[in-house]
């Protein structure tokens, strides 16, 4: 990027990973700047960068103590994706309109003093071409979505053509409205996984599920993709 090149106002909405035909594929939200308990915890499910891939759901910074870490760690490791969260599309929004910042820093985000303008919009080009609204992640089970806050879609499928919006957007990062209309299920995918809202268990709605531990119980949760759609399919 040249210097002081503004940054595209338009995010990718939806990508779909090819499947993972020699490993396991594992899912964590909203780290909030808290990498080492994350590291800790592929750890203890002995997970193998060889074969097996991590996809995050966003929120991976502010609040905690090592968001620009973080942030950097899932941008340089090829093995592990994410999408963008309400936190991450702040990053990126006030880069492109400054009137923005002091909402950013209210949200946790006075880690970005150390860093000048710069380096900053070198940050928000780097979220904006990473991270997708949404993913699609096959299983030999089923499709799994992932999306940050909720479905913005009844039916899935529906993501692989919608243009992006700033409603759009927000859609996928704020709302959580699917979290408490009870038996909903989202068509043409076996699940959607979501974070944004703190919660000290697993919220399940239909074939929806909303993951966000780490602010209720001190830890993020991580589960494999077997372990999503088997807490779906057990309702």
């Amino acid at each position: 990027m040249r210097l002081n090149e503004p940054v595209s106002p338009v995010l990718s909405v939806h990508r779909i990973l090819p499947a993972n035909l020699n490993g396991r594929d594992w899912v964590c939200s909203d780290l909030h700047g808290h990498l080492p308990k994350l590291l800790e915890q592929l750890r203890s499910v002995k997970f193998n960068p060889l074969s097996d891939r991590l996809i995050l759901l966003g929120d991976l910074i502010d609040r905690g103590p090592h968001s620009y870490q973080t942030l950097q760690w899932v941008l340089t490791t090829p093995w592990c994706h994410s999408v963008i969260g309400n936190h991450e599309l702040m990053l990126w929004a006030a880069v492109q309109n400054p009137e923005l910042t002091s909402k950013r820093l209210a949200m946790g985000g006075a880690w970005t003093h150390s860093l000048d303008s710069e380096e900053l919009r070198i940050l928000a080009e780097a979220v904006q071409t990473h991270f997708p609204l949404s993913y699609s992640v096959p299983t030999d089970i089923g499709m799994i979505g992932l999306v940050h806050s909720q479905s913005p879609v009844d039916d899935w499928n529906e993501m692989q053509h919608i243009v992006f919006s700033e409603s759009l957007a927000k859609c996928c990062t704020w709302a959580w409205s699917r979290a408490y209309q009870h038996g909903e299920y989202i068509q043409n995918v076996e699940a959607v996984v979501s974070g944004h809202i703190g919660t000290d268990k697993i919220v399940i709605r239909g074939n929806q599920l909303w993951i966000d531990t780490l602010e209720r119980t001190g830890q993020p949760t991580l589960l494999s993709a077997k372990e999503l759609l088997d807490l779906v399919r057990s309702r």
